[in-house]
């Protein structure tokens, strides 16, 4: 909340500033042509460095209603803020004209913005059923996939035994291999499933219980996990590196996914590390420059000082299957998910552990955002999370199977493969890019205009 506060005061005056010194006087609403940009600008900004939270973006107001949204294959999320920046400063100026009279509706400038804004209001709508028709992205094939929502206590699970954490997992998909009939070629448990790093070697018997397991079912299994990296030569370790107390060796440790597959070598296991992280309860921003950061907040749930993974991998199903998995706050990067897509995924994986809100406003909200990456990306999307919601949304933002919250449950249901890239996969953020620019630009013939009224008062 501080560190937003502080952001969104340098927005403001930013805009304030064009205001002030790159607005006619002949045109004294003029400056509202800067607030779309400036705001814009703040959004996209504000979410390229590691203190960011893209949560609070504008446009992930809109994810309650489909036929709005369609565009965003094109323009991603910061087009829908765009959008409603655009409209805002429309009724902004509206409001002014009408100085609260009533009557000034019957002059034809107001009348004429009045058309205007209904006219962008509904101009997704139209778009929409010109272009974006739900059959327009069919899947070239269907895999099933089994979500297994387990519904652990996020406080507890970091004390339970490991032995009855494999156990439980262990239970449930056996269960699920008798209930169900279907063939199932990908199950798939919550973020930080296991709250060790299985397949460290002191683990070597769990990881030999959930190995033995995917070869007598022939499924493979997707699980998020704790895992370590040991640097064997120190001079290899980064600078925020942990070290062993017992041995002096240094390593890293990672919220990370790995995909178990039948009747395969522990050595050839794929693996994601989670990049984005989660501010202060996951990593202290740029503690890697700044050491002493990582030790000032430790949390008794294993969260704390976890290390930044570097690689966006692309997992292999199958031999012949792509897929991303997304861990948990990382589904709320536009631009960073869309590279996984470009890299070759062809349906998206998100793990998570919502627990930690119940059925507080960010479990429903973090499962909504989910879509605005389906859309964007025109993706299927499996979304397991430990204690609800997981569902299977498809390329244009509807969802299935939606679990309720703090429920033990289990579902097995189709999930499309596509191949084909939306504009934004390819481009990304580029346009907004330069809107980036052109607000800077504007800043500084801002500053310059200043200077010389400064200079020329005083000659």
């Amino acid at each position: 909340m501080v560190l937003h506060s502080v952001y969104l005061t340098f927005s403001s005056l930013a805009y304030f500033f064009l205001k002030k010194n790159l607005s006619p006087k002949k045109y004294p609403m003029f400056h509202l042509i800067y607030f779309p940009l400036v705001w814009l600008a703040y959004e996209y900004i504000s979410c390229r460095s590691e203190i960011s939270f893209p949560w609070i973006l504008a446009g992930n107001s809109f994810t309650t209603n489909l036929d709005k949204i369609q565009f965003i294959e094109y323009t991603g999320v910061y087009g829908l803020s765009f959008w409603i920046y655009v409209i805002s400063a429309l009724i902004f100026y509206l409001y002014k004209k009408l100085e609260g009279n009533i009557s000034n509706l019957k002059n034809k400038k107001i009348i004429s913005v009045i058309i205007i804004i209904l006219l962008l209001y509904i101009a997704p709508n139209i778009l929409t059923k010109l272009f974006f028709d739900k059959n327009n992205y069919p899947a070239k094939e269907k895999i099933n996939v089994t979500v297994i929502q387990p519904n652990i206590n996020p406080w507890h699970k970091w004390e339970e035994r490991p032995d009855k954490l494999v156990d439980e997992y262990v239970s449930m998909i056996k269960d699920v291999m008798k209930e169900n009939k279907k063939k199932i070629d990908l199950i798939v448990l919550p973020e930080t499933a296991f709250t060790f790093s299985i397949l460290y070697p002191f683990y070597d018997d769990k990881y030999t219980i959930i190995q033995n397991l995917c070869d007598s079912i022939n499924t493979p299994l997707l699980s998020g996990t704790n895992y370590v990296k040991v640097y064997d030569d120190s001079t290899k370790a980064r600078p925020d590196s942990k070290k062993f107390k017992s041995n002096g060796l240094y390593y890293d440790d990672f919220n990370a996914s790995i995909l178990f597959e039948p009747f395969k070598d522990k050595s050839l296991i794929q693996r994601y590390a989670k990049i984005k992280l989660v501010i202060a309860s996951e990593r202290m921003p740029y503690q890697e420059k700044i050491p002493f950061l990582k030790n000032l907040i430790t949390w008794g749930v294993g969260l704390s000082s976890y290390s930044t993974g570097i690689d966006t991998t692309i997992f292999l199903l199958n031999n012949k299957y792509k897929f991303n998995t997304a861990i948990c706050y990382e589904s709320i990067y536009s631009d960073f998910f869309s590279r996984f897509i470009d890299k070759g995924a062809e349906f998206s994986v998100i793990i998570t552990n919502d627990g930690w809100w119940g059925k507080l406003f960010g479990t429903y909200q973090h499962n909504q955002f989910a879509l605005l990456r389906a859309i964007e990306n025109r993706r299927w999307i499996v979304r397991c999370a430990n204690t609800g919601i997981s569902d299977i949304i498809d390329p244009w933002g509807n969802m299935y199977d939606k679990t309720p919250i703090n429920e033990k449950t289990t579902f097995t249901d189709e999930v499309g493969i596509r191949d084909e890239k939306t504009f934004y996969t390819k481009h990304g953020d580029i346009i907004w890019c330069y809107v980036t620019y052109i607000v800077l630009i504007l800043i500084f013939a801002g500053a310059a205009i200043k200077t010389y009224r400064k200079i020329s008062k005083r000659i």
